[in-house]
């Protein structure tokens, strides 16, 4: 049976995607790239598939010029990053002056903090903690 293997990509939507673009790169450090349709940016991360071990080019995370009115709110969506240190990238967001909000959420699998991105979209940062390996026998 066919089924969904992960995430193909992010794809957001902007009223200004060159303006959101380049907050994703100054703040968070994504550094986006023109997409060759030439109204919207993108960045493709290198990921390990689980079946075969290899180095993949997915997922991609896009920024889109949106074509119609976007809702103030409600949008429906989150974008979920994965961060390398969480309490350190929350130390470097607050020196930029970026809201965060007070609950950070910590368990057996991760730590997760929210912040919200240029154009008031609630972004999701985690840093995976992986299980210790059992040793053998």
């Amino acid at each position: 049976m066919a089924s969904v293997k992960g995430i193909g990509g992010v794809f957001i939507y902007s009223p200004d995607a060159s303006r959101l673009a380049a907050w994703y790169e100054e703040v968070l450090g994504i550094e986006m790239e023109p997409h060759p349709d030439g109204i919207g940016y993108y960045r493709v991360f290198l990921t390990r598939d689980i079946e075969t071990s290899g180095i993949r080019e997915n997922p991609v995370f896009a920024i889109n010029q949106a074509q119609e009115k976007i809702a103030n709110s409600g949008r429906g969506f989150l974008v979920n990053l994965r961060v390398d240190d969480l309490t350190g990238f929350l130390e470097q967001l607050r020196a930029r002056g970026v809201e965060i909000e007070d609950r950070i959420l910590e368990w057996e699998r991760g730590k997760h903090a929210w912040i919200r991105d240029g154009d008031g979209n609630r972004v999701e940062l985690y840093e995976e903690i992986l299980p210790e390996a059992t040793p053998p026998g």
